[in-house]
């Protein structure tokens, strides 16, 4: 097909039919039988169906017979629903101006004054809704706010009772801490009325400090860096302190198959079994490290033999317990080896052993004079300042 110069498609051929637009009858313009003649508005409507056709492509062409067919009767189909909406808005039209007919004058009005009421009373509904979604609105804000700030004291609140609890638990400690505060207190005081009456053991054997050193009869023990002791005053200390818990022993029968003391002076020892350990040193280099050993071996035998006496004495239910607790090598969590040790440390835990020895003379002189109350109720002079 090719089109011609009215826009219409000529069909090429001489059997080709162009589809009318009622009922899809076609016309014969290529039929040497005749041809019928369709009218202008026929003609004028399947031209605007092509030209709607042809524009939805670039090039300006017809469309074949079929397609034609096919659009005409969606067309027509379109159409009839038109004319039956038509119908109905005639007939619903024709309804009203039926009643409107009926109506009086003064019907009319009043229909047109309700009318007019119900407008307004819409218009004012409307701006009330309005007033009401902007209400609701403002209450989203006002509840997203309060949600924020539930959050916020939810927040606070854990925070409070986390701050709440971990002041419990101080106060807890606190008191944990001033009950011991107390006991220490009491037992000091104790041990101040008991070491402030005079003794015998005390009198022979004073046991004091000077700074950080423990002092036996005026002999320091123990070294440090800035203030090394001669080893001589040392092992006398040693020696003093080697006869004190002799005398000790002997006084109140304290059985000690293990150990058997050797007081000699500034070279006292240890016999522990069949061995016996020298409770004395020297200066020297690599050829003392022996020497050394052994000397820690008769340090730690010292402190076991005091750990039995103790034990001994402390048979009587009243007895308190030593200011420094033994254990092992250690003296209040102090080692009394002097090998690979702080020369501080070792210091600090020969003091501490003074101050148990001391405890030891206390009790032996109120378990004397009769003090059934152990060492705390009897005194020997001042304490040794841990």
């Amino acid at each position: 097909a090719t089109p011609s110069a009215g826009g219409a498609a000529t069909p090429s051929g001489g059997g080709s039919r162009s589809p009318s637009l009622h009922g899809g009858a076609g016309v014969d313009v290529g039929s040497p039988e005749g041809i019928h003649v369709a009218s202008m508005d026929q003609v004028a409507r399947v031209e605007k169906i092509m030209a709607l056709a042809s524009g939805q492509t670039e090039q300006d062409h017809p469309v074949c017979g079929d397609c034609l067919k096919a659009v005409v009767i969606e067309v027509q189909r379109l159409v009839d629903e038109a004319q039956a909406d038509h119908r109905v808005y005639m007939e619903a039209h024709a309804q009203v101006q039926e009643r409107l007919s009926s109506f009086t004058d003064e019907e009319a009005e009043t229909m047109e004054a309700e009318i007019a009421e119900m407008e307004a009373e819409e218009q004012r509904l409307l701006g009330q809704l309005s007033g009401y979604d902007d209400e609701e609105r403002q209450l989203h804000e006002e509840l997203e706010v309060h949600r924020r700030q539930e959050e916020i004291l939810q927040r606070e609140e854990d925070e409070l009772w986390l701050t709440f609890a971990e002041y419990q638990l101080e106060l807890e400690e606190a008191e944990e801490e001033r009950a011991a505060t107390g006991s220490a207190i009491r037992y000091a005081t104790s041990e101040l009325h008991r070491l402030q009456r005079t003794n015998v053991l005390n009198d022979m054997f004073h046991i004091s400090d000077k700074g950080q050193f423990g002092v036996i009869t005026n002999f320091r023990i123990g070294r440090l860096p800035d203030q090394p002791v001669p080893w001589e005053e040392i092992n006398a200390a040693w020696g003093q302190a080697c006869l004190l818990l002799d005398a000790c022993i002997k006084k109140c029968g304290v059985p000690t198959a293990q150990y058997r003391l050797l007081p000699r002076g500034s070279f006292s020892a240890i016999q522990v079994g069949n061995e016996v350990f020298q409770l004395y040193s020297r200066d020297g280099g690599l050829a003392n490290f022996f020497t050394q050993r052994n000397y820690d071996a008769a340090m730690t035998a010292f402190l076991g033999c005091v750990k039995e006496v103790t034990k001994f004495l402390q048979r009587v239910p009243t007895v308190t317990n030593l200011p420094f607790k033994i254990e092992a090598d250690k003296v209040g969590g102090f080692s009394i080896k002097f090998l690979f040790s702080q020369p501080e440390r070792w210091t600090k835990a020969l003091k501490f052993l003074l101050s148990d020895l001391k405890w030891i003379i206390a009790f032996v002189e109120s378990r004397d004079r009769g003090g059934a109350g152990g060492a705390g109720d009897r005194s020997s002079g001042g304490a040794v300042v841990a």
